[in-house]
């Protein structure tokens, strides 16, 4: 009993000399994020239904980033680190892919089976930084991650990017018995990711790899970055006024040496530009994004060349006293990125994508959107390519989603 005492008195005064230790280490750790969830009826030209689900895929899907920094005394340097978890509910089908929401590569047959779900690991990294610039280390945001999305200077992009995030794992109904496409993600084929079917933002993965982070120049930066396998990319990011409007232009470039493509061949490189303007007075913004993929040595007749654009247009005012409001039209168009489809005769392939929305802002942490959108599909081939897709019906969403920051 003497002896149960003496321990249980050690461990107090073990955790009483700790508790400054602690309290100061909590005081350096920042919680911050954002939950982003949604309402989506679809109508694929056969059925309807509503599901609620995480909304608007991974990344921009509801997220809890732990961030700290620490500036040693004595020497110039700065070092932190980011750990990032995702609530989640399905599982991709990318090679290499983390976990995603139900939106993505689900379709309308098992929309009732995520009830639940679970968390899982998006990023993990540490950094140290001075005036010569930052390295960071570990599972990461590379340069050319969400080039083509973040741009935007309205904010709206919880409701509306340029990847193809919702209902890209729908089937297309109307499509002829024994089609090698079946999905919208399927004509949205990424080569830089292999298997990754949004369209654009074909490097916007988190990846294993090491970032240089340049010294600015006034309002220019830029990014190099290797990550495993032999992915290598470069970034250069503009963010200021010209000719008194608020100006984003983004540009990166990627190469995936050695990780092959699901057209053939070894590697692939993308080429994306991303460019968005304000204007402070009236509120009234722009954006155009514009991305080209091509795959080396692919297969004869396959998705191995492939280019897609998308553009927004809108207003942000203030009308209503307590948050702004946004009003927008979005088009897109995702030109033969049918990937090995071509086993249908397939020889170009073109998703066309609009949508109208209604964004409103309670306050900075807030955010009501009101979306539609429409997928549409067009093939080119031979007379068997157009006897299967000919008849494809188009998917129209309708999405109420809710964000809130933290």
């Amino acid at each position: 009993m003497k002896e149960n005492k003496l321990l249980k008195g050690a461990c107090v005064v073990a955790a009483t000399m700790l508790l400054p230790l602690s309290q100061a280490v909590m005081a350096d750790v920042k919680i911050s994020g954002w939950i982003n969830e949604g309402v989506t009826y679809y109508d694929d030209g056969q059925g309807s239904d509503v599901a609620q689900l995480s909304d608007n895929g991974t990344t921009l899907g509801s997220r809890i980033t732990l961030s700290g920094s620490y500036e040693p005394e004595k020497i110039k340097m700065k070092a932190g680190f980011e750990v990032i978890i995702e609530p989640f509910s399905g599982k991709p089908n990318f090679a290499g892919g983390g976990s995603i929401t139900p939106l993505l590569f689900s379709n309308q047959d098992n929309l009732e089976t995520f009830n639940g779900g679970d968390i899982g690991l998006l990023g993990s990294s540490v950094y140290v930084g001075g005036g010569w610039g930052k390295v960071t280390f570990g599972l990461q945001s590379m340069p050319t991650d969400n080039i083509a999305v973040l741009a935007d200077p309205s904010g709206t992009i919880w409701s509306g990017i340029s990847p193809v995030f919702r209902g890209n794992g729908f089937f297309i109904r109307g499509v002829g018995a024994g089609a090698t496409n079946t999905t919208w993600g399927s004509f949205l084929e990424c080569l830089t990711t292999p298997g990754l079917g949004i369209g654009i933002d074909c490097n916007g993965v988190y990846r294993n790899g090491v970032r240089y982070d340049l010294p600015t120049f006034g309002p220019v930066s830029v990014a190099v970055g290797a990550a495993n396998d032999d992915i290598y990319d470069v970034a250069v990011k503009f963010s200021g006024t010209i000719v008194g409007l608020t100006t984003n232009i983004h540009f990166g470039y990627a190469v995936n040496a050695d990780g092959g493509t699901n057209v053939g061949g070894k590697g692939a490189d993308i080429f994306q530009i991303q460019a968005g303007v304000m204007h402070p007075g009236t509120g009234l913004f722009g954006l155009a994004t514009y991305q080209k993929e091509e795959a080396d040595n692919a297969a004869a007749g396959t998705g191995d060349d492939t280019d897609a654009i998308y553009l927004k247009g809108g207003i942000k005012r203030n009308w209503l006293g307590f948050g702004d409001t946004a009003l927008y039209a979005e088009y897109g168009m995702y030109n033969d990125q049918y990937g090995s489809g071509n086993a249908d005769g397939i020889s170009g392939s073109e998703i066309q994508r609009i949508g109208l929305s209604v964004d409103q802002w309670f306050g900075s942490r807030l955010i009501i959107y009101g979306k539609w959108e429409q997928l549409g599909l067009d093939v080119e081939g031979n007379a068997a390519a157009q006897a299967l897709y000919n008849g494809s019906e188009d998917l129209n969403l309708a999405t109420l989603g809710v964000t809130y920051h933290f």
